[in-house]
């Protein structure tokens, strides 16, 4: 008994490990992840092209490039492209909580690396927030060393993941620069290291110099992405709050925020817990201020994941390390019953999850196309945002997508695909001048589509 709990990090990171992978053995992909595949593809030229016209620092793209040139260009692959920094973090975690705290914080914050909210979608998904919150995450026990331990190392190690951390995501630099400011203030008031620590700290501002001049290019070249002129809300903000604790069921979502709630207000006696858990509110309350001032609105809740390692591992130390507020005896059945909580939302995230990424899979979608695709068929699709468009650039990039004005430039067959709230486009010029063979319906990941073939009335092929 007393070997497994002295092995339970490295047991926990290895089931963690176990979870990630039984997610990314399918096809199915997102929009989102559907842009970052298509941009990884082709040359490194053209996936630096193509990063440095998007509004994200491109360092996970280069890490996704790479390992696909390594493994082959495959959704597996690049799905792994994410989980593999998520599996170094766990163990990771493993071996260098224990020294700080102890094992059951350690094995407390592994758990929750795999079974709180987002955590399981975020890192089997190929977009940059696993990748990202892993550095920053890295970051913050670096930062826990220099302050606990007084480790000299640590410091370049913080370095070295604030750079891996910035140049993944904004906010990954952002979530970090909350942690740095902790610092100066620790050395200001500790008086010693403090030469150390400003040295390190200039040097790590001037390593992100290429990174401001990359910034403001990319905000020119897509500025319309920040003209979005709606004023935040209180909603919102409300919204983004609870974000981290959302599950699919509502009750368990509302048990797991009061729980960490009990757990910040009852472990308080470890004030580097409750510092790191309100790193994703001062990120948030930061982001709405810039928003205001500026009359744009540019944040979304997923923002936040990057500083989510930092949030569950400020709970964790609360839960395991500090002093609990409570008699002696009520400590443990309230740590339990706490234990319970991540046990249940772990189980549910890990099922939605789970039918996320497996119902719909693409397998039909591709039969279909392999069927009865040709090479000088096109397409024209009545959908939202152009989810499903993006999409098929990766699923099926040689089959052209046209306007509906001009069907008459597709030489192969012609095919229409609508999704049901879109249905009534069918009835709509010039689609109405067609007759319509209806195919079927075609799913995959969150999306389906209703699959016509149109045929000029006076000329059925």
């Amino acid at each position: 008994m007393k070997t497994i709990k002295e092995k339970l990090p490295l047991i926990l990171a290895t089931a963690g490990t176990l979870v990630y992978l039984t997610l990314i053995f399918n096809n199915n992909v997102w929009m989102d992840e559907a842009f970052t595949a298509t941009l990884v593809k082709g040359s490194f030229a053209s996936m630096m092209e193509r990063s440095m016209a998007d509004t994200l620092p491109p360092l996970f793209n280069i890490w996704a490039w790479c390992l696909t040139k390594l493994f082959g260009y495959h959704t597996l692959t690049l799905k792994l492209s994410s989980v593999i920094p998520m599996i170094a973090l766990l163990y990771y975690s493993a071996l260098r909580i224990p020294p700080l705290y102890n094992k059951n914080t350690a094995s407390c914050f592994i758990f929750t690396l795999f079974a709180m909210p987002h955590l399981l979608a975020c890192t089997v998904e190929i977009r940059m927030y696993a990748f990202c919150l892993s550095f920053v995450t890295m970051g913050v026990i670096s930062a826990l060393y220099i302050a606990k331990k007084n480790s000299k190392k640590d410091l370049p190690l913080l370095v070295i993941f604030t750079l891996h951390a910035g140049y993944s995501h904004h906010y990954g630099l952002i979530s970090l620069l909350f942690v740095w400011a902790g610092l100066l203030v620790f050395f200001i008031s500790k008086k010693e290291g403090f030469k150390s620590f400003m040295i390190y700290a200039f040097a790590a501002a001037a390593l992100f110099v290429p990174y401001l001049f990359m910034t403001v290019y990319q905000i020119k070249k897509a500025s319309s992405y920040f003209s979005t002129s709606q004023v935040p809300s209180a909603e919102a903000f409300l919204s983004s709050l609870r974000f981290p604790f959302v599950t699919n069921i509502t009750p368990l979502s509302a048990l797991l925020l009061l729980s960490v709630l009990a757990a910040a207000v009852l472990g308080s006696s470890k004030k580097e817990g409750l510092l790191l858990m309100g790193i994703y509110p001062a990120v948030l309350i930061l982001s709405y201020l810039l928003m205001i001032a500026t009359g744009r609105s540019f944040f979304s809740g997923r923002y936040l994941i990057p500083s989510f390692g930092a949030l569950w591992l400020g709970f964790s130390i609360l839960l395991f390390s500090g002093k609990l507020h409570l008699p002696e005896k009520a400590a443990p059945a309230f740590r339990i019953a706490i234990l319970l909580v991540l046990v249940l939302a772990g189980t549910a995230d890990y099922a939605e999850t789970f039918r996320e990424e497996y119902a719909g899979d693409a397998g039909g979608m591709l039969s279909f196309f392999a069927e009865n695709i040709g090479k000088d068929d096109g397409y024209i699709i009545f959908e939202d945002e152009y989810q499903i468009e993006w999409c098929l650039r990766y699923y099926e990039p040689e089959l052209r997508k046209y306007a509906p004005e001009n069907l008459e430039k597709i030489k192969g067959k012609i095919w229409c695909f609508v999704t049901p709230e879109y249905a009534g486009m069918l009835d709509e010029m010039p689609v109405k001048s067609y007759n319509k063979d209806y195919k079927g319906e075609l799913s995959f990941d969150r999306y389906c589509f209703f699959v016509y073939e149109l045929e000029k009335q006076d000329d059925r092929r």
